[in-house]
Formats: C-alpha cells, sequence, structure tokens
C-alpha cells in the first residue's frame, strides 16, 4: 500500500526549476546590460573621437583664414589699428556639424610682463634703487615699470579696495627680481630665491624671461584676485615687442602719463583719450600723430614731458582664438601668430593663458 509519504514532491521540483529560470534571467540580463553599455561607451568614444577630428580641422582651418587674413593686411598700409578687417568680430559660420567662430586679437593691445626687466645697471643705481622720495622713484623704474606702477593703480579688488602706489612699486620690484639675472632683491618689495624657497611648497625662481603671463601668479604681491583682473591686460612676449597705441586696450591707455608722474590718467582724462582714439577711424600713423591728437597733447604736454619708449603704431605679434560646435561638444583652441617677412606663422598653441 502506497502512502503520501512514498509520493515524488512534484511541488519541491516546480521550486527548483522556478529558481533555475530566474537566475538565467538574471545571467541573460546581466550578460546584455554589459555588452549594451560596452557597445554605447565604445560608439561614445568613436564618436568623440570623430567629433574631435571633426573640431580640430574646424579649428585648423580657421586658423588657416586668421593666417591670411593677416597677410592681405601687409598690402593695405604700414600700421595697424582696430578698424581694419582682422579687428572685426564675425557671426559664427555654419559647419556641417555645428558652427566656428574666431577672433584675432592684437598681442600688442597687451602689456609685454617681460619689458618690465630692469635696464642694464649703470654707476650708482644700486644707491638710487632703493630711495623712496619722489626724484629717487622717478629715476629708479624704467618708463615700461613706471606704466605697470599706474596700471596697478587702476585695479579695484573687492575685499582690498584700489591698489595702493605702495603697493604697485612692490609687485614691480618683485617682478623685476623674478626677471633679472642677480639674486639681490629690489626695494622693500623684491624678492630672490631665499623668498620662494621659503614658502610652503617651495618652488624656483625663473631669473629669465617669462613664457607664460601664469609666471605672474607665483609672484610675491600678486594675490589670485589682482592676477585674474590682469590676465585679460598682459602677456609674455619677447623683451623687444612693444606696445601699439591704436590697439591698446582701453585700460591700458590709462597706464599712459607724463615721465614724471607715476599715478595713472583720472576717469574723465581716460575717457575723454579712449574717445578721441575712437575718433580716429583709421588710426595713428605714427606715435607723433597720437601725441599731437588734441586730448593727448592736453595731457602730456609735449615730447619732453612723455616718454614715447616702447610705443608703436605696427604689430607683428597676434592671439587668435576660436571655438566650434560639432556635435553637442564645443571645443576651442588659441595660437600665437607672428606676422614678419611677408608671411604668418604659428609660433605656439595652446588653451590656457600666452
Amino acid at each position: 500500500m502506497t502512502t503520501v509519504f512514498d509520493r515524488p514532491s512534484l511541488g519541491g521540483e516546480r521550486g527548483v526549476v522556478l529558481i533555475m529560470a530566474l537566475l538565467i534571467v538574471v545571467l541573460v540580463t546581466t550578460v546584455v546590460v554589459a555588452v549594451s553599455w560596452r557597445f554605447t561607451l565604445n560608439m561614445a568614444r568613436n564618436e568623440n573621437r570623430w567629433h574631435g577630428s571633426q573640431a580640430r580641422a574646424y579649428l585648423e582651418g580657421g586658423e588657416q583664414l586668421a593666417r591670411k587674413v593677416l597677410r592681405d593686411d601687409l598690402t593695405e598700409n604700414a600700421h595697424d589699428h582696430l578698424g581694419e578687417l582682422w579687428a572685426q568680430a564675425g557671426e559664427p559660420l555654419p559647419t556641417d556639424e555645428g558652427w566656428i567662430r574666431g577672433t584675432i586679437e592684437d598681442a600688442h593691445g597687451r602689456f609685454n610682463l617681460n619689458l618690465l626687466k630692469p635696464p642694464a645697471p649703470q654707476g650708482g643705481q644700486q644707491q638710487r634703487r632703493r630711495g623712496n622720495s619722489n626724484a629717487e622713484l622717478q629715476d629708479r623704474f624704467s618708463e615700461h615699470q613706471k606704466r605697470f606702477i599706474r596700471l596697478l593703480q587702476t585695479i579695484q579688488l573687492e575685499e582690498t579696495g584700489p591698489v595702493t602706489l605702495q603697493a604697485a612699486i612692490e609687485i614691480v620690484e618683485a617682478i623685476q627680481d623674478w626677471l633679472d639675472p642677480d639674486d639681490q632683491p629690489s626695494g622693500f618689495g623684491g624678492a630672490e630665491a631665499d623668498y620662494y624657497q621659503g614658502l610652503n611648497p617651495p618652488y624656483p625662481i625663473t631669473n629669465g624671461p617669462m613664457t607664460s603671463v601664469s609666471e605672474l601668479s607665483l609672484i610675491k604681491g600678486v594675490t589670485p584676485a589682482l592676477y585674474e583682473r590682469l590676465v585679460p591686460l598682459v602677456i609674455a612676449l619677447p623683451e623687444d615687442v612693444q606696445m601699439n597705441v591704436n590697439t591698446l586696450k582701453p585700460e591700458l591707455l590709462r597706464a599712459l602719463n607724463r615721465k614724471d608722474v607715476l599715478q595713472p590718467l583720472e576717469e574723465a582724462e581716460w575717457q575723454s583719450l579712449v574717445e578721441e582714439r575712437a575718433a580716429a577711424q583709421e588710426g595713428y600713423l605714427d606715435v607723433n600723430a597720437f601725441l599731437d591728437a588734441p586730448v593727448a597733447k592736453a595731457l602730456f604736454y609735449d615730447a619732453t614731458q612723455f616718454d614715447a619708449t616702447g610705443l608703436v603704431t605696427a604689430s607683428s605679434y597676434f592671439i587668435f582664438s576660436a571655438e566650434t560646435l560639432v556635435g553637442e561638444q564645443i571645443r576651442r583652441s588659441k595660437s600665437l601668430l607672428f606676422r614678419g617677412n611677408g608671411d604668418v606663422m604659428v609660433v605656439r598653441r595652446t588653451d590656457s593663458n600666452f
């Protein structure tokens, strides 16, 4: 006689089969998700590579166009100004994947930090450089350094207010020590290798020309807030690259003043100078034409009162900035271009500051 205990446990078998089926479903789902994720990732990578290649091609094409515009400009006239074709901001140009746009900026319209290198020492200079009387201050700074001292005083910082004359002098002294080859601190604000080695973390001093504006952020007295304000106004170029009065950024026009004055132009004086330059739509043929204009002549008196050292009206270095939309991403590039001997060459490309 068969009892209930002798019958097969059909319910238990069904439970095992159900669990096995669920495990198989989970395993298959996991494999499908993994394969799908890898496929999506590979597709995204391939898309990014393709878009990156397309973007580079567009940006290089824009750079070639900028070079052509600057080459053609050589045939127009011997001076450069903001009314020329290269200085005009155009609308974005459509492409198959989006758009591209670019701008050309005269690098001579910024302050070249390497101009702050002190002149070669002369007799008695070491005794004069530490004096603080007005006459001694005039004597110890080059005209380039005086302009930068004035420029610093035009900067208004949110936390500390305007940069004072004394603070500006000390910053210029520190920059001078960064650029000069000796190890003797300049004035009260100077700083040589011993100062930077004592910081945490320590870092070496260049004691030579700057190769990038980013070096400015390392110099004694230059706070992050001040650095951010200076970045759009400065550049690091060879020591002999001067400033074009036709293309100088308006803030730098305020740093021009009589050689016996370490303060910048007053607000009203500066605005008048900016307006006068804007009215000269074809730019100034030479620096004398700039100084002979009514407002400039009234501000600077005459050639004996104004030092025109380092001022020009023709430019050789230009900054080309471009951006392009490819797919859903915007890519950017910046090139430093040099124009000379009838051609335009790429000096370097970067994603940061020159």
